[in-house]
């Protein structure tokens, strides 16, 4: 008999409505408070509306790149084993090295989800009084099947629970010819290999060291300044001064763009060393840590 593949999905409808709504909900919160801060008063509020927006900025990142791992998951059965895809986690379990398939319902202790868990992100690790370590890769804790290994079960949650099951049977019983090669691939390894490029690693070094410019200069120049003029309006002429300290917008603006733009090469890095827009990225990142200086010149030229 010819071997095939045969795909499943979890259920992302539910997961994706979830993290979108969120990240809409953060965004235009962090975006007034972002806005009441260029226009707040030297003192505490100006100081709680920046620490606000920074602070509820900090999710934003990690909501993005679960819904992509949502959205970039899938299931995979074929003759000489199973595949797990979830976003940047990727695992090939020989056909040879899996010792049971069964419905999560079976178990005689009720497993654990993991502690960062929402709809459609279910990831992380857990120990079961029976199995062991429990690695979750799934988007809905009802209809989960678990997957033994030697070292580890895997929690999934394909739609077609009972399909996953009936086509897991049949492949078994095809016998397997020649077993995958195990893989296994975590998001921590590509952060490895980003710095193992010769042009990211430099490119980051050097993008720190700017950042870090920005925030010196501008550290060691609010105190010498009363007010400042943060811009210029439509006709040209200098915008009405503000009080100083709300230059250190800049060197924060500055850091929120370059770690976007990291975590957005990482994506391309992926899919092959020194991607051509991997390195548009780096290099855009040191041009933008560039400009934030002059930009930090000109208003202290003009103030």
């Amino acid at each position: 008999m010819e071997s095939r593949l045969v795909y499943f999905q979890p259920p992302r409808r539910k997961g994706i409505l979830f993290h979108l709504g969120i990240i809409l909900v953060l965004s235009i919160i962090v975006f007034l408070l972002f806005s009441r801060a260029l226009h707040a008063e030297l003192g505490p509020l100006f100081l709680f509306f920046l620490l606000s927006s920074l602070f509820l900025a900090v999710p934003l990142p990690i909501l993005i790149f679960r819904l992509y791992s949502l959205m970039q998951s899938q299931y995979v059965i074929e003759r000489d084993g199973v595949r797990l895809q979830w976003g940047m986690r990727a695992e090939d379990i020989p056909m040879t090295e899996v010792l049971w398939v069964r419905i999560a319902e079976d178990l005689s202790h009720p497993l654990v989800l993991p502690r960062l868990s929402w709809p459609g992100s279910l990831v992380g690790s857990c120990q079961h009084k029976d199995i062991g370590l429990v690695e979750f890769m799934a988007a809905d804790s009802t209809g989960l099947i678990l997957i033994g290994t030697l070292q580890r079960a895997y929690a999934i949650s394909p739609i077609d629970r009972k399909g996953f099951l009936r086509a897991f049977q049949q492949q078994t019983e095809m016998g397997s010819i020649s077993p995958l090669r195990p893989y296994s691939a975590k998001p921590s390894f590509l952060f490895s290999e980003l710095w193992g490029s010769l042009a990211s690693r430099t490119a980051l070094v050097v993008s720190v060291v700017l950042v870090l410019t920005v925030f010196v200069w501008v550290g060691l120049a609010i105190p010498n300044y009363d007010a400042i003029s943060l811009g210029f309006s439509p006709r040209g002429s200098p915008l009405p001064p503000v009080p100083s300290v709300q230059l250190l917008l800049l060197p924060v603006i500055n850091v929120v763009i370059s770690a976007g733009a990291f975590a957005l090469s990482i994506f391309f890095q992926r899919q092959e060393q020194n991607h051509p827009l991997a390195i548009v990225l780096w290099l855009g990142n040191v041009m933008m840590s560039l400009l934030f200086i002059l930009a930090v010149y000109l208003i202290l030229q003009n103030s």
